[in-house]
């Protein structure tokens, strides 16, 4: 029996050696991610306070049958287009590191998160700027963060593509704060099915256009 109290007590330090060990080895594959991370993040410090220069609060409550309205398309449009001609030619910063990332990956296989927060650290200062020129434009159509999200969401879904943004900075801050968690960052995709008739209605006209939106909604503006 002492032999055998002996054995289990070397195994279970054996064990707690190769658990310590391995998370060693885990910790110091996942710091690099985490540093992106926390770069990115420390980058994108002014983020917290244009959020609290949008106006509209109020937290929006989506109609049952998920119809969009004629008014709330246009507004959408004029959003981008304020953003995308405020930026000007720094818009094609986020549209070539948006290529970047695209071509790096598949259609079906998401963008390896390291990727992702490597190219979102790189273009921190157009990012902020691009979030700075979109809170203008939010203000000006009323638009809560809320809606916004809800009609950006189905605009794209009508047509006829997948929305692809695909971080969460809450979620970001949180994971930077407790150094774990980066992988839970992204955003779920919308699927297709089931788009009222009347949403790929309203947003016909702008289908030739919503390429040219792609790359700030995939870096979740």
């Amino acid at each position: 029996m002492k032999k055998l109290l002996v054995g289990c007590l070397v195994i279970l330090v054996l064990g707690a050696i190769v658990v310590g060990v391995g998370s060693y080895f885990l910790y110091r594959a996942a710091s690099p991610l985490i540093q992106d991370a926390r770069s990115y993040y420390e980058g994108m410090s002014q983020l917290s306070e244009l959020d609290r220069k949008i106006e509209n609060t109020d937290a929006h409550t989506p109609p049952a049958s998920g119809e969009l309205t004629a008014a709330q398309v246009q507004r959408f449009v004029r959003v981008q287009q304020h953003v995308r001609k405020a930026l000007g030619q720094r818009m094609t910063e986020i549209e070539e590191k948006y290529r970047h990332l695209k071509a790096n990956s598949e259609s079906s296989v998401p963008v390896a998160m390291t990727d992702l927060l490597s190219g979102l650290r790189d273009i921190t200062g157009v990012y902020v700027d691009a979030r700075r020129y979109q809170v203008e434009a939010l203000n000006a159509e009323r638009f809560s963060q809320s809606e916004y999200e809800w009609v950006r969401d189905r605009v794209f879904q009508a047509g006829g593509m997948e929305v692809t943004s695909r971080i969460d900075v809450e979620k970001l801050a949180e994971a930077v704060r407790r150094g774990t968690g980066i992988e839970d960052i992204g955003t779920d995709r919308l699927p297709r099915p089931n788009v009222p008739a009347r949403n790929r209605e309203l947003v016909k006209p702008y289908v030739d256009q919503m390429d040219d939106w792609i790359p700030l909604v995939f870096f979740g503006l």
